[in-house]
């Protein structure tokens, strides 16, 4: 509805310039997942964490960024940016996931799971508030999601946790005994 309303795209038009958003899961969930295992093998769960952030932070700025272009093929681009960079939050978010309890792993992660569809949720009612355009409304969201990334980013592992993923990763990368 968003390229109907303000880029005067033909409704199936639109819908198949909003599907690019959803072609970028073939990829980017997973690159950010990627991602994050190698700032994990890195820095720890805190490189884990810091990638988390700065993804977040990307989708943030990326959205605030779509809300105020203008120019179709700009406010394509910086969707096709936006919706990465999502993906890539989705991926680092879960590659963390397993490190919070991994006694109750599927508690943890519908738990996150369900903690978007809450997101998309209250996104809904902003976007249905009356006096609060479109632009405007996804202006908003990018802020707050700039205020997450940081939040995101204050998250902090116990001294153990730390100490046992980086045993993990050395066992991991040790090198292998010589043969007799």
């Amino acid at each position: 509805l968003y390229f109907r309303d303000f880029f005067g795209l033909s409704l199936k038009t639109a819908g198949l310039v909003a599907a690019l958003y959803g072609g970028m899961n073939i990829f980017a969930r997973s690159l950010g997942g990627f991602l994050s295992d190698k700032f994990g093998m890195r820095w720890g769960l805190k490189g884990r964490v810091k990638f988390l952030m700065v993804a977040l932070l990307a989708e943030g700025i990326l959205l605030m960024l779509f809300s105020r272009v203008t120019i179709l093929p700009l406010a394509i681009g910086s969707m096709i940016a936006f919706a990465i960079s999502v993906q890539m939050s989705e991926g680092a978010t879960f590659s963390i996931v397993p490190f919070i309890n991994p006694k109750a792993l599927g508690s943890v992660a519908g738990i996150v799971g369900s903690g978007g569809n809450v997101g998309a949720i209250l996104a809904g009612f902003l976007l249905r508030e009356e006096g609060v355009s479109w632009p405007d409304a996804l202006f908003i969201l990018g802020l707050i999601v700039c205020v997450l990334a940081f939040v995101a980013g204050a998250v902090r592992f116990s001294h153990e946790a730390e100490a046992a993923v980086a045993a993990e990763i050395d066992k991991t990368h040790a090198l292998p005994e010589a043969l007799p």
